[in-house]
């Protein structure tokens, strides 16, 4: 059997780290605000595009429907979010925050940034920046030759 060292693999690093920012988040996440992870994914996407169906979250999540449904019904049941039916199409719903969810986004972002602070400490901007662009280019070669979609997109520029 082939030895692989995988210590040295790039994919191997990035994806213990990504991990580990998702364990500590997560932790953070339900001590401070009784929120998980994948809730948190949910509210952070219906922020950026408030009123998507199920699907279309689940899309932009990365997960299966039927794996969101549990999560969803929940934020619902301890008025996180509602679904309200599609103007155009009744049997379609669309979810959207509550007040709830919105008074606690402050306390999410900073678990957030805390996470942020504590993983790049010691580490300069330039470093980050390196990392950040670096990282970005191995997403675009890995979509660009296994035809995936998995870019990382680009920070928007500060006006």
């Amino acid at each position: 059997m082939a030895k692989y060292d995988f210590e040295t693999s790039v994919g191997f690093v990035v994806n213990s780290t990504a991990k580990a920012f998702q364990k500590t988040l997560d932790l953070e996440l339900r001590k401070n605000v009784g929120v998980t992870i994948s809730q948190w994914r949910v509210v952070v996407t219906l922020i950026q595009h408030p009123g998507l169906t199920q699907k279309e979250i689940a899309d932009k999540v990365g997960v299966e429907g039927a794996t969101l449904v549990p999560v969803i019904d929940k934020m619902e049941k301890e008025g996180l979010l509602k679904r309200k039916p599609d103007s155009k199409d009744r049997r379609v719903n669309r979810i959207y925050l509550t007040s709830r969810a919105d008074s606690l986004w402050n306390s999410m972002m900073g678990c957030a940034l805390h996470i942020r602070k504590v993983s790049t400490k010691d580490i300069s901007e330039d470093e980050l920046v390196t990392t950040m662009e670096t990282l970005r280019k191995i997403s675009k070669n890995l979509s660009a030759y296994f035809e995936v979609d998995a870019v990382i997109a680009a920070p928007r520029k500060k006006l």
